[in-house]
């Protein structure tokens, strides 16, 4: 018998998952005209303009735009990737998903993540019961000192590890093994022996959008030399530069109500104690270090987030480096400044959510916040003091997309710096562009850099820098760069190949090199089960276009030359290059 493709499945699938059935499970549905409506799940409104058509088995909100067949919409709904909503349907209407197998093992990945999924949730229930029980005292006396209540213990799933051998017994008589342990993250070997690398502390299981258990966090307990919080290292079911915590409270959030904007946090405990009071659109990117993948799954759910980190100078060196990321990614982005150097759970426990409230309403739009930021390491009585920041002032004012923005921005660096506007206008000209006139082209952006070239080395180097995950490639390509800032890139790249870059890295140039910013764009429109084969169709691109230029060059040179001898050279390396070709 014919092995059923993918491709015959998903239309199976299709088949079998009526869109008007699959909608109606998550928004009431009205027949009307012979489509069903009902208010959009997409965009806050009160009069429905979402509508769902049975016989095209397509839908359409004619407020937001959104629109698209029965898996845009539980991949929107669900804000997942198109396997994972292929999955949701499929157990929908029982339909079993191919098996799929890893090239170099041969063996199921699919089966093996859901037996390892199952474990973790194992994991989880057994650490919970651990924090009821008689041992898990010191954990509940922690978290009444914290004020989490057993109603929000129970919605994050807060538990305790008692020891080092307690979690890898109970996974044992369960039946799981001490390698799958080690694989899922939950165990570690030492001197032969399995032991629970949590052991001791209060944990919180990090769970993802599809609410399945991924990973654990953990919270000393005690005051010995140790880190005070761990996470579960990455794992073939955990990535933390690809998650970020809080995300199903949000998701199931979202279900149920508008989510206008989403409040980024740093830590576990700030989501806990923020949900606990009534904030339920917040998540934590469990640290610092920011990335562009959590910045992605924050804009799944709203274009508006407010970064909310720790008031210590950790946190606000944080702050600042997850500005342009979130930016970059297209979000509109505000800072909330807590005072007195409290962190938000700190906060919202002593001063109250009313008060909490108000710190949101008064946040910084992005530039703002830059400036003001900048400010404070200026003295604005020294006159020199003045004239410097002024001038570093208005090189992020020049970041604004449009004139009106720029020209809103003047009178906020003067009133900082404590002179006249005119002087402010004057600095801003005089780095900016000028035309023959003297008038600055604000209305003349520069006209984007396209073509096949652009196409590829900007995804090539995207490539580079970590954005394309377990990619082998030690080719040379600084011939193929015609660009002189893809040129800077790549010699960047090269000088820091020998450590881990990523795409964190190409952020931090954006300033200092303008295409830095168009190679994170071209990255992040590929799909991540393409990427490296798109990679490699990249670089043959480049090729390509190398010898294109190498055979117009010669030609240049052919035609300028006087001498036989000369022309019988170049005609030789025209065929040399031909065969390249």
């Amino acid at each position: 018998m014919k092995e059923q493709t993918f491709s015959e499945w998903l239309d199976a699938l299709k088949s079998k998952a009526n869109i008007v059935d699959v909608v109606a499970g998550y928004v009431p549905l009205t027949s009307k005209g012979g489509r069903y409506w009902a208010c959009c799940p997409f965009h806050h409104e009160k009069t429905p303009s979402f509508s769902v058509d049975e016989q095209r088995q397509a839908f359409y909100c004619f407020g937001c735009h959104v629109g698209g067949d029965v898996i845009k919409f539980v991949m929107d709904i669900e804000n997942t990737d198109f396997m994972s909503a292929c999955k949701l349907l499929s157990q929908k209407v029982g339909l079993p998903m191919p098996e799929f197998k890893s090239r170099s093992k041969g063996e199921n990945l699919g089966k093996k993540k859901e037996r390892l999924y199952e474990m973790m949730k194992q994991a989880g229930r057994f650490y919970y019961k651990c924090l009821e029980g008689e041992g898990g005292k010191a954990a509940k006396e922690y978290l009444a000192k914290r004020g989490i209540s057993k109603d929000t213990a129970v919605t994050f799933g807060i538990g305790y590890s008692p020891d080092y051998n307690a979690l890898p017994a109970h996974l044992k008589q369960l039946g799981y093994n001490e390698v799958e342990m080690i694989e899922a993250g939950v165990c570690a070997q030492k001197d032969g022996r399995v032991y629970d690398v949590m052991a001791g502390r209060l944990i919180v299981p990090i769970i993802d959008g599809m609410h399945r258990v991924i990973a654990f966090g953990g919270r000393v307990l005690t005051s010995e030399k140790q880190m005070k919080y761990r996470n579960t290292n990455d794992t073939i079911l955990f990535n933390k530069k690809c998650e970020v915590f809080g995300q199903d409270t949000l998701k199931k959030y979202k279900m149920k109500n508008p989510v206008t904007s989403v409040i980024m946090v740093e830590g576990y405990m700030d989501v806990i104690s923020l949900y606990q009071a009534g904030v339920r659109n917040v998540v934590a990117s469990m640290g610092t270090a920011l990335n562009v993948k959590q910045a992605e799954i924050v804009k799944k759910y709203s274009d508006t987030v407010y970064v909310c980190y720790d008031g210590d100078t950790a946190g606000q060196a944080a702050t600042l480096r997850s500005l342009d990321i979130f930016y970059g990614a297209g979000l509109n982005v505000k800072v909330v400044s807590l005072p007195d150097n409290l962190d938000p759970d700190e906060y919202v426990n002593q001063r109250g959510v009313e008060s909490f409230a108000a710190q949101l309403a008064k946040a910084l739009p992005l530039f703002e916040y830059k400036l003001r930021t900048l400010a404070k390491g200026y003295d604005m009585k020294v006159a020199e003091e003045q004239g410097k920041f002024v001038v570093e002032a208005v090189k992020i004012v020049k970041e604004l997309p449009t004139p009106a923005q720029v020209d809103a921005y003047i009178p906020i660096v003067a009133k900082l710096s404590g002179l006249g506007t005119d002087t402010v206008r004057r600095q801003l000209m005089q780095e900016s562009e000028f035309s023959e006139d003297g008038a600055k082209l604000l209305t003349q952006p520069q006209k984007r850099k396209d073509g096949k070239y652009y196409k590829a080395m900007r995804f090539v180097l995207y490539a580079l820098y970590g954005g394309v995950e377990d990619l082998s490639f030690d080719k040379d390509i600084s011939l193929y760069c015609e660009d002189e800032d893809h040129k800077k890139l790549y010699d960047d790249y090269r000088k820091n190949a020998d450590s881990e870059l990523s795409v964190d890295d190409l952020m931090a140039l954006e300033k200092e090199i303008p295409e830095a910013a168009e190679v994170l764009a071209a990255g992040r429109i590929v799909n991540e089960k393409v990427a490296k084969a798109y990679f490699y169709d990249c670089v043959k691109a480049l090729e390509n276009e190398f010898v294109k230029r190498q055979r117009k060059s010669l030609l240049k040179a052919y035609g300028e030359s006087g001498s036989e001898e000369e022309k019988t050279q170049i005609l030789a390396q025209m065929s040399n290059n031909q065969k390249k070709k």
